[in-house]
């Protein structure tokens, strides 16, 4: 009787470990005092091999409850394999109008994943550089605690996304 509980019990967690997001990529930083200076760029390089299926891309932002803006500007430069590069000014959304904080909030930290890019296809093998800057008014920004990056492959195919 034990050891089936034992196995049963191995078994769900196996399971249950398997259900979690498929990530190929996941790198945090931590900033020093909780600011985030524009000398802090964030470089991350990811190898893509399996272009079968869509990806997503989701920045993780760790910020004091007392951050104070509503949305954090980022600028992202994506460099493909093939030397080709393209950047994008993003708003990443913390709060709503009235300031309530988005994701979780406990003591002194808040902590949000916010996709920058779903079901996103890649087109060619190879290192995809991602570049990220902080891209705000001011050179430090306080209360920004951390930064992550994460692409997570998902299990939806590019050619089922492209029938729909």
């Amino acid at each position: 009787m034990k050891i089936n509980f034992v196995a049963l019990s191995l078994s769900l967690a196996l399971l249950l470990s398997a259900c979690g997001p498929n990530y190929v990529y996941k790198h945090k930083t931590t900033f020093s005092n909780d600011t985030w200076t524009y000398q802090e760029v964030q470089q991350h390089t990811v190898e893509i091999n399996d272009l079968k299926h869509l990806y997503n891309l989701i920045i993780g932002v760790k910020h004091s409850p007392d951050f104070a803006f509503q949305n954090l500007y980022v600028k992202i430069k994506t460099i493909f394999p093939k030397g080709e590069t393209r950047e994008q000014i993003v708003s990443l959304n913390l709060a709503d109008g009235s300031g309530a904080w988005f994701g979780d909030c406990s003591g002194q930290t808040c902590s949000l994943d916010i996709p920058i890019q779903q079901n996103a296809i890649f087109e060619t093998p190879g290192k995809y550089q991602f570049i990220i800057e902080q891209y705000m008014r001011t050179e430090k920004i306080a209360g920004v605690k951390g930064l992550s990056f994460k692409v997570q492959k998902t299990n939806e195919l590019v050619e089922n996304a492209k029938k729909k």
